[in-house]
C-alpha cells in the first residue's frame, strides 16, 4: 500500500518519529488485553517494568504463582518482517530448569526462563492486534516434533537455531524467525501460552513437554506412554493456538 493510501492511523504507525507514541500504545494494548483477560479468571495481573534496559527483557508477568520475564517486539501486517533479534538468555533456562534442556549447568549456560511475544499490529483495522508467543518449552516442542502444527519449521532451520542458542553468552542475541511462534487465539489464549493462570488451560502440556524434551529421562520414566503425552499436549495448545492441526 502506499503512503498516500493509508489511513490516517496508519500513516501515525509508520512514521519513524511516532515511534514513542507507538510503542506506548501498542505496550498498553497488551496490558488492558492481558489484565482484562486475568481478571476474568478472578485475580488481577501484576506487571512490573525494568528500571534499565540491559537484562534484555521489557515485562516482568505476575499471576501471583508464577513470574514471566518478557521480550517485546512488534510488526505491522505487511511489513515483511520475518525475524526478531532476542537475548539469548531471555530464552535460555533458569538454574533449577538446565537439567530438562541439556544446557551446561554453571551461570555460563544459566537463562531467565522467559519468552518472548510478538504483537502484529493491523493499523488498516482499526488497530486491531494478532498475539504470538514462544520460549524454550514451545522452541522443544518444535524441535523434537511434538507440535503438529501447521507450515512447521524446517528440520535445518530448528537445528541451526538451537546450536546458536546453546552455544556462546547469554548476552549475545539470536534471530528468531516467525515459524518458531505460536499464534494465540486470545488475550486470554496468550497467557496459557505463557503458563500463566487462566481459564482456558492448565499448564500441565508445559511439563509434559519438558519431560518429553529431556534427553536423559527414558520413556519408562515418563507419567504416562509417549504417545499418549504428546495428543494431550496437541489437544490442549489446540484450544490455545490456531496453528496447531488437529
Amino acid at each position: 500500500m502506499s503512503p498516500n493510501n493509508r489511513s490516517q492511523l496508519e500513516r501515525f504507525f509508520f512514521d519513524a518519529s511516532n515511534s514513542h507514541g507507538k510503542e506506548s500504545l501498542i505496550n498498553n494494548k497488551l496490558l488492558f488485553d492481558l489484565k482484562l483477560a486475568a481478571a476474568n479468571r478472578g485475580y488481577f495481573l501484576n506487571v512490573y517494568l525494568p528500571e534499565v534496559d540491559q537484562d534484555g527483557f521489557d515485562m516482568i508477568f505476575d499471576d501471583h504463582d508464577l513470574v514471566v520475564k518478557t521480550q517485546l517486539k512488534t510488526v505491522m501486517k505487511g511489513a515483511g518482517t520475518t525475524n526478531w533479534n532476542i537475548h539469548k538468555r531471555i530464552l535460555r533456562p533458569t538454574i533449577d530448569q538446565i537439567k530438562y534442556f541439556g544446557l551446561e549447568l554453571s551461570p555460563y549456560g544459566e537463562g531467565v526462563g522467559g519468552g518472548v511475544i510478538l504483537i502484529e499490529i493491523d493499523a488498516a483495522q482499526d488497530f486491531s492486534v494478532r498475539y504470538f508467543y514462544t520460549d524454550l518449552v514451545i522452541l522443544c516442542g518444535f524441535r523434537d516434533n511434538l507440535l503438529k502444527v501447521s507450515r512447521p519449521p524446517s528440520n535445518d532451520t530448528i537445528s541451526r537455531f538451537f546450536t546458536k542458542l546453546y552455544n556462546g553468552s547469554g548476552k549475545e542475541r539470536i534471530s528468531v524467525p516467525k515459524s518458531l511462534f505460536l499464534e494465540a487465539r486470545s488475550p486470554e489464549s496468550l497467557l496459557a501460552l505463557m503458563g500463566l493462570h487462566n481459564n482456558i488451560s492448565t499448564s500441565i502440556w508445559r511439563f509434559h513437554v519438558m519431560n518429553m524434551a529431556e534427553p536423559q529421562v527414558p520413556a519408562r520414566d515418563l507419567p504416562a506412554p509417549f504417545g499418549m503425552l504428546k495428543k494431550h499436549v496437541n489437544e490442549e495448545i489446540e484450544k490455545l493456538s490456531p496453528r496447531i492441526q488437529k
